[in-house]
């Protein structure tokens, strides 16, 4: 990964700036973040599906293990900032903004549990949704000229934990 990082860090100002600069297969928030920093464009990757199907979700402040046990008895929604179904439910308000819709984490740990296809149908809307959520948080940091404290606040977020 450090190898791709330092290669990330040269190469897309060396290719020409009005053609698309695309890195195919990096998948993390955090790399997405650092690709752009980097003056990348485009990005694919099967992170947060894959990843959704085998109980890890991606929240604003890191990476939550739905498969551990802690989370058996755990009523809040996967992220409690998040507006997608999995977490807010049918009326989009994030549980942080006083929305109580959505699924609890026990109920989404019940179905990983019992294999239920609903679990990772749940897991994987979540995943997509915070990836879209997080591209669109950066476009309009870059377009509000304040990437570099966007990417301060990024970092801290995930470092905090769930």
């Amino acid at each position: 990964k450090d190898e791709m990082l330092e290669i990330m860090a040269h190469t897309p100002h060396l290719l020409p700036a009005h053609k698309p600069r695309y890195l195919m297969g990096v998948g993390t928030p955090e790399d997405l973040v650092q690709g752009v920093a980097d003056g990348v464009d485009m990005f694919d990757c099967v992170m947060p599906t894959r990843n959704a199907r085998n109980g890890t979700i991606f929240t604003r402040y890191g990476d939550l293990k739905l498969r551990n046990a802690r989370h058996k008895a755990d009523h809040q929604p996967l992220d409690v900032t998040c507006t997608c179904h999995a977490c807010a439910g049918k009326d989009g308000v994030a549980w942080a903004d006083g929305g109580r819709g959505g699924f609890s984490r026990a109920y989404l740990h019940h179905l990983d549990r019992c294999g239920e296809m609903l679990g990772p149908m749940l897991t994987t809307i979540h995943n997509l949704h915070y990836y879209l959520n997080l591209m669109r948080e950066v476009r309009e940091a870059l377009d509000a000229g304040r990437f570099g404290e966007f990417r301060k606040q990024f970092a801290a977020d995930r470092a905090r934990g769930v």
